[in-house]
């Protein structure tokens, strides 16, 4: 196992190593990978303008639901552009959130029934307000050339999938909160600690998924952790290397790019400590019971980035976890040809095992046999 991997050692049968896989079509700089590494689209495809297409979590949201809350995209800081990985089907960023507790509250219904009848109310004028854009929009629609139309049918097709959200979450308000100790729940975390806002996240992504308020997260790990993050500074300083940020050691070096290279140790200890939120996040997982094994069986994780120390769209450093009651089979370190296999072959494999009914996903060729049992 690799040493940055080691604190994932006890749960080798549990998770595969992808070597090699890209975006192999329209190959873009390294620096919009953030916007197009869960989409597999080339953002510059049309010249003069920025286009994207969505994301694989939210072809997931679509089908694995319904839950009270579509999905959860979650960041170290709130907003969109390179701060959040999910777009909708329109290619629109979702904002992603870094607020723990605004994170807690939009989770779960309220606990009282005073605050039940005002999410009611709630939801109820927010499904006037898609009712009246509708006419509006139809309105419209029928004064509109053909292309125009098409694109006013994908914002409809938005809309519908909003109202048909606010349809399920009036439902399960009526059956009220799951019951939880919420005693346990933290929602405070260390100033500037990447380790512990990712730890506090996963604790609210295991706690959804446990509750099933959710079954969709994503989660924006912080991008490269430069000097800004009191992380890196520690291993910055154990390593004995120079304080600047790791956009720069990844794409400049600093010399020699041997093993024994301070820049090359310091980052060495950011992917130890990924790895480790990983291992404890599948530690909790599989911690709860769940039909036919743990909530780890039943839940799919892909751990990974788009950056590559060439700033070109391949081998995107990628670990898939999880999942063996959907069918994956993992303890194994899978390798193929630069180029010969799209990450989007990982996203369809992913999508299938879900039970979701897609056949593609953007420049997918097939599912990967190999992760399945």
């Amino acid at each position: 196992i690799a040493p940055s991997h080691k604190p994932l050692a006890h749960h080798r049968d549990d998770f595969s190593v992808l070597t090699s896989l890209s975006h192999i079509e329209g190959r873009i700089s390294g620096h919009t990978h953030p916007y197009s590494w869960l989409t597999g689209h080339n953002i510059n495809l049309v010249p003069g303008t920025k286009t994207n297409t969505i994301s694989v979590d939210q072809v997931a949201a679509k089908h694995i639901g319904p839950t009270y809350l579509n999905s959860l995209v979650l960041s170290w800081t709130s907003g969109v552009g390179t701060v959040t990985l999910s777009r909708n089907s329109l290619g629109v960023d979702i904002p992603a959130t870094a607020n723990y507790r605004g994170v807690f509250e939009s989770l779960f219904p309220p606990a009282d029934k005073a605050e039940i009848k005002k999410a009611q109310e709630r939801l109820a004028h927010h499904r006037s307000i898609l009712d009246t854009a509708m006419g509006n929009v139809n309105d419209i629609k029928r004064k509109l050339g053909r292309i125009d139309q098409q694109r006013i049918d994908q914002y409809l097709h938005s809309v519908r999938d909003v109202e048909k959200r606010l349809i399920q979450k009036e439902e399960i308000l009526v059956k009220g909160r799951p019951k939880f100790d919420d005693s346990k729940v933290r929602l405070d975390g260390q100033k500037n600690s990447m380790r512990d806002h990712i730890e506090l996240m996963t604790d609210l992504i295991v706690l959804a998924f446990q509750t099933d308020m959710t079954r969709v997260a994503t989660q924006n790990l912080g991008g490269e952790a430069g000097p800004n993050y009191d992380d890196y500074k520690d291993w910055a300083n154990k390593a004995g290397a120079r304080l600047r940020g790791t956009h720069d050691v990844h794409h400049k070096g600093g010399g020699n790019r041997g093993a024994d290279n301070p820049d090359v140790i310091a980052l060495s200890y950011r992917d130890e400590m990924l790895c480790a939120c990983i291992a404890r996040f599948m530690d909790k997982l599989q911690a709860i019971e769940a039909s036919e094994g743990s909530l780890l069986d039943h839940t799919a994780i892909l751990f990974g980035g788009a950056q590559t120390a060439s700033h070109v769209g391949t081998s995107f450093p990628t670990i898939v976890a999880g999942g063996k009651a959907l069918g994956f089979k993992h303890g194994q370190h899978l390798r193929w040809r630069i180029d010969e296999r799209a990450i989007s072959d990982l996203y369809l494999t992913i999508l299938q095992q879900l039970g979701c009914p897609v056949d593609s996903f953007k420049e997918s060729s097939g599912p990967i046999s190999e992760l399945l049992v």
